[in-house]
């Protein structure tokens, strides 16, 4: 009888420390974003010839002191036409269960946006953490690609959504790099998907600064823009990691939050069509 129970207590504490242990998310693709009753899609008129887009790491709702305080994140994010997020929490077990919103979702219905969740890890059983593209603009497609990992913990993707915008389409892809070791491969690989477009954004938090070989040479390409430094943001800041690329597009002007609401600026570009 011992015996039966210490093999169900070893069995017990072997499970929870699996469950416990960061996975790696799931590939995943789709058709469209999903809409609330306050957020729905085509809300920018194609009259409408520029477009305001952002980046913003949002350490999961916590302000720079570390006070969580999500409804900061989204009054600073409501006004944009599509943003790239990084650093958001996945449905919670209560959110599971119906009780209360996910992130994601506190942040659409503030800024009535459409809204994809991108987990990058599993943990006890479910996704755990992410990031998020919200968008005002209409969504055709989207899939979401895990990037190569050395960490064996904190794992991370990239999300390429196909955007429709005055009648034309564009790429706009978000993702989150890794901090340390096999930062390089993942930057590679998302260059290499942006190189596949002619028109296309590219952000999020690359944990980057553009002295890193494989950014600095990718910024040297007369087609490619630096378009938080082209609207005249965080111009005296080498230490910058947060980026905004385009292609096919003009640079109208911008506008940044310092670190406060979170640990990372918040950055918004202005974008318009080149002819």
């Amino acid at each position: 009888m011992m015996l039966v129970k210490l093999f169900l207590f070893l069995f017990l504490v072997g499970g929870l420390v699996w469950a416990r242990k960061s996975k790696p998310a799931h590939n995943k693709h789709g058709q469209e974003f999903f809409d609330s009753d306050l957020g729905k899609y085509g809300q920018v008129s194609n009259e409408v010839n520029q477009i305001k887009v952002a980046t913003y790491n949002i350490q999961t709702g916590k302000s720079n002191e570390g006070k969580r305080n999500l409804s900061a994140s989204a009054k600073v994010l409501k006004g944009v036409d599509i943003a790239g997020v990084q650093e958001v929490y996945a449905p919670s077990l209560m959110n599971l269960l119906g009780l209360g919103l996910q992130q994601t979702e506190v942040l659409a219905r503030h800024g009535r946006f459409s809204w994809l969740f991108c987990a990058t890890r599993r943990r006890w059983l479910r996704e755990h953490r992410g990031n998020a593209i919200l968008s005002k603009l209409k969504v055709h497609n989207w899939r979401i690609e895990m990037l190569p990992d050395q960490s064996g913990k904190s794992y991370r993707n990239m999300t390429i959504a196909e955007v429709e915008w005055q009648n034309q389409r564009f790429h706009f892809i978000n993702t989150h790099l890794h901090t340390r070791g096999g930062r390089a491969e993942q930057l590679n690989v998302v260059l290499q998907e942006f190189a596949k477009y002619p028109r296309a954004i590219l952000l999020g938090d690359f944990n980057s600064q553009r002295t890193m070989p494989e950014l600095d040479n990718v910024l040297r390409d007369i087609d490619i823009t630096d378009a938080i430094l082209a609207a005249g943001l965080d111009t005296e800041n080498p230490e910058r990691i947060d980026w905004v690329l385009t292609k096919g597009f003009v640079v109208e002007g911008g506008s940044m939050l310092e670190k406060g609401v979170s640990d990372h600026p918040f950055y918004e570009v202005t974008l318009s069509y080149k002819s």
